[in-house]
């Protein structure tokens, strides 16, 4: 059972392999180019319904008229713009957008480009994003100019590249229930609601000639506007498949979305807090911890992670965003993370050593799922390698701040004693029931799991760090008959750097 475990994984393990040195921002950007140019080749054998040179200029101008309205826009607002969040967005409107064919037509693309981007804005003056900017800009220009979205990206010929790369996208965001949930609303309307429901040929058309992949990839999943969390997903997914779907309520596409949208608003917010830098902390040899203000009434568990941005007038191919973890516990004054500084450092990296006490970043989109058991009285084990120790010092200093005993067993590796941090705040935890055990300068194996574990059968093992430390250690647990329910991991493709 446990081969077949592991066989089952090496697709995941493959597509982690894939994401790794891509940030989830760069990674969407890579997919939508590879979609432009796999239908400027499609062009020329007549599979999508324009020609090479339309598709490549209104790709073009969209590209320019949200490059520079966000460049406008946050430098008026004085707001730190991502650097490729326009570039997405108009590479989206320009896969669901006709090319423009006369002045008209020019006007839509402008119009929707600058909608689009403007309404990203309305975080900043609401600390909240409302809509899809894709969605609202492709709506908006519609009922503005009577010349609604063509959504020609949905046709067979571009359905193999949806997929493929909607895979890499979906598992880097980890937003596979999500989508499930939509499509299903998608078929059961499709099998109870129409009349050639019972058809399974007309099902697997509805697939792959429409636009349903790439809406429900590429703009369903998109991380601002819609839920963080798991048990928001499906609400979400059934009220946006429903106007998808439903033919007789008369919902296009895009306004569907922002429906869901307003949903999530009100009731699963996604907050964007901007957060005063306090201090640079050094844990230990090439690991930093980075210090910031509470937010008022802000909350989180032990082991969520946030995404980052920082104002940067220059950067390098991952960008100026970052998934981090909080290491900081919910019971401490402030928010913290903790990074590995690598040899070169990223832009990013470089930009944290830069802040002044005072400067200020963003902080948002709180999600994860990688927490304790509520049950206290329920036996784990922690298991990080090098950096990957930061959800644990979250779970852990809450713990000893709550004076919370919990049987809790903490495997701690690294490349060396010198790499270890926290350490004086694990020896303090053993008052509340955690025993640590370090390795270094070995590698993590069943042996050494088994020796530090002696009761690893009756155990949930928690497994957080880089991408080969977390597929290693997981094949070990498998290899020693922990089944694959009691190992929950924790690994971001993309993180370091």
């Amino acid at each position: 059972m446990n081969q077949l475990n592991l066989l089952a994984r090496l697709p995941a393990r493959l597509l982690d392999g894939i994401n790794d040195k891509l940030t989830s921002y760069r990674l969407m950007l890579y997919f939508l180019l590879s979609l432009v140019g796999w239908a400027v080749i499609g062009s020329f054998f007549k599979q999508v319904p324009y020609s090479w040179h339309e598709i490549l200029i209104s790709t073009a101008w969209l590209l320019a008229v949200c490059w520079l309205t966000n460049k406008l826009v946050s430098r008026f607002l004085n707001i730190p713009a991502n650097k490729e969040s326009d570039l997405i967005t108009a590479l989206i409107l320009s896969l669901i957008l006709a090319p423009p064919v006369d002045f008209r037509g020019f006007a839509v693309l402008a119009g929707a480009g600058i909608t689009a981007i403007v309404s990203k804005y309305v975080i900043s003056l609401y600390k909240s994003h409302v809509f899809n900017p894709a969605a609202a800009g492709a709506y908006i220009a519609g009922e503005l100019f009577h010349r609604y979205p063509a959504w020609w990206v949905g046709t067979k010929f571009m359905i193999p590249l949806v997929v493929i790369g909607g895979l890499l996208i979906l598992r880097k965001m980890k937003r596979f229930s999500l989508v499930l949930a939509f499509l299903a609303v998608f078929l059961l309307y499709l099998i109870y609601g129409t009349s050639g429901g019972g058809d399974v040929h007309f099902l697997w058309r509805e697939l792959i000639s429409t636009q349903v992949l790439f809406f429900a990839i590429v703009m369903l999943t998109e991380p601002l506007t819609s839920p963080t969390l798991a048990s928001r997903f499906l609400p979400y997914a059934a009220i946006v498949g429903v106007g998808y779907s439903v033919t007789k309520l008369k919902i296009s596409p895009e306004l569907s979305l922002l429906i869901g949208n307003l949903f999530t608003f009100i009731v699963a917010r996604n907050r964007r807090y901007e957060v005063k830098f306090i201090k640079k902390i050094k844990e230990a040899e090439g690991i930093f911890s980075y210090l910031f203000s509470m937010p008022p009434r802000f909350r989180f568990t032990p082991g969520q992670y946030m995404e980052w941005t920082i104002a940067q007038h220059k950067t390098d191919a991952r960008g100026n965003r970052r998934y981090l973890t909080l290491s900081s516990s919910p019971t401490e004054p402030g928010l913290m993370f903790t990074v590995k500084h690598p040899n070169p450092a990223s832009a990013f990296k470089l930009r944290l050593d830069e802040l002044k006490p005072g400067d200020s970043i963003l902080a948002s989109h709180l999600s994860g799922s990688f927490c304790l058991p509520k049950d206290p009285s329920k036996k784990v084990a922690l298991i990080a390698g090098g950096v990957g120790i930061t959800p644990f010092r979250s779970m852990i200093k809450h713990l000893l701040i709550a004076n919370q005993k919990r049987d809790v067993l903490l495997l701690y590796s690294a490349k060396s004693d010198s790499e270890l941090a926290f350490k004086q705040l694990f020896t303090k935890a053993s008052t509340v029931g955690l025993k640590t055990a370090y390795i270094t300068g070995e590698r993590l194996d069943r042996a050494k799991i088994k020796t530090a574990v002696p009761d690893f059968v009756t155990r949930h093992f928690y497994v957080s760090g880089p991408l080969l430390f977390v597929n290693a250690a997981q094949t070990a647990l498998l290899e020693l008959g922990v089944s694959g329910s009691n190992i929950t991991t924790d690994y971001f493709p993309g993180y370091g750097g």
